[in-house]
């Protein structure tokens, strides 16, 4: 307990600028020591981020420190017990360093040279002519839910007007859940997961998905509530998606092709580059 009370006055000394250890820069003030190794204020107050209070400084710093102490100390403990062939790591740090590099080259090429203009018939053509990439994992519904008390529940004149698809039927639909719905919901007309509606759902509701059906209702209730859904079209698992719902997706993929096919196209130049100057060989 005395110790951690002299950390958080020492730290707190240093964060205002009091020198404890040397009469050197500021800077090299040594706040903490394991075996040989020097944790230097600047190094901290480098570390911590900007804008906060002493308070939380304090906080952080000592947070920081006894970090640093134990990593310190494993990586101590790690050199005694390594083998030297073990402790050798300069294969993994240069083909990190290379991986690095040309990750960073590649890049700044995309960014450079990537044609990222994209017109709705790009992206029609792509979900034709790939029916493959777009079959559903999960069965998607258009789907009108609505949540009320039992008391009030009307479940019959629900269902016309769920069903129907007449301004006046929903104009009626809006006004009986403005009065009496816990929850009421379109979901913007959007394709939606199945399992959204499932959640909204008592525990221990069960039903197959495959007799989730356009047309059909999901239809349950507990001891306080009465909960209907309307099914106005669906798609089960093994369906093609709706160009609609996978529309938003379709974009990125077909950046990512021509990230891909840019990347092999400059991969190729470089090799034909390469071997036109005789900047390679390859020996028996």
């Amino acid at each position: 307990m005395k110790r951690s009370f002299y950390l958080i006055v020492l730290i707190f000394g240093l964060l205002n600028g009091c020198s404890f250890f040397t009469d050197s820069a500021p800077g090299d003030v040594v706040i903490a020591k394991v075996g040989d190794k020097l944790l230097l204020r600047r190094e901290l107050t480098s570390a911590l981020p900007g804008g906060i209070t002493k308070a939380d400084s304090v906080n952080q710093a000592k947070d920081y420190i006894q970090r640093w102490i134990k990593q310190e100390l494993m990586l101590s403990m790690a050199e005694k017990n390594l083998s030297d062939e073990q402790k050798d790591v300069q294969r993994e740090l240069d083909e990190y360093r290379t991986s690095l590099i040309i990750h960073r080259y590649k890049q700044q090429l995309i960014s450079q040279k990537l044609d990222t203009t994209l017109t709705p018939s790009d992206i029609r053509q792509f979900y034709n002519l790939h029916p493959e990439r777009f079959i559903l994992d999960q069965t998607i519904v258009k789907a009108i839910y609505i949540e009320v008390p039992r008391t009030v529940a009307k479940p019959d004149l629900l269902k016309t007007w769920m069903s129907a698809s007449d301004d006046n039927s929903r104009t009626e639909l809006e006004k009986y859940s403005f009065q009496y719905a816990t929850k009421f919901d379109y979901f913007n007309e959007q394709w939606i997961g199945l399992g959204l509606i499932r959640s909204r759902m008592p525990v221990g509701f069960t039903r197959q998905e495959t007799t989730f059906r356009t047309n059909s209702f999901i239809e349950t209730s507990d001891i306080n509530k009465y909960y209907l859904a309307v099914i106005k079209d669906s798609r089960i698992i093994g369906d093609k998606a709706p160009f609609e719902f996978v529309k938003g997706t379709i974009a990125n993929l077909i950046l990512n092709n021509r990230k891909m096919e840019l990347i092999e196209e400059l991969q190729k130049n470089i090799f034909q580059k390469g071997k036109k100057e005789n900047l390679f060989t390859i020996t028996d």
